[in-house]
């Protein structure tokens, strides 16, 4: 079973603890360098809005198990600090991608 934030209580409890220890490792190292922006995992019960308003949703677990902003250099640097995520042991993968920027006042 791939682990993930919603699934975790149904592991051993030794998974929970080596899974738990990997994630906190891996984001204490981040800090350290000065690399993490903010993150969390994501439930799997949310809303989805469209025109008809919000309906309560199920997002399968296909879909992102949460998120993290790092600060890089540049998108290969991001993509090698992304390598070391504890994600890729767990069966799973990570999309990185470069935040835009808002710029007040701009067309």
């Amino acid at each position: 079973m791939a682990l993930r934030y919603d699934n975790l209580g149904k592991a051993e409890k030794e998974a929970q603890k080596k899974h738990m220890a990997a994630w906190g490792g891996w984001m204490s190292e981040l800090m350290k360098t000065d690399h993490l922006e903010v993150g969390y995992p994501l439930k799997s019960d949310g809303k989805r809005i469209d025109s008809d308003g919000p309906h309560d949703y199920h997002f399968p677990d296909t879909t992102e198990g949460g998120f993290i902003v790092i600060k890089a250099e540049s998108l290969d640097q991001a993509a090698e600090i992304a390598r070391s995520s504890p994600i890729i042991d767990n069966g799973g993968y990570i999309l990185v991608r470069p935040c835009g920027e808002i710029n007040q006042g701009r067309p």
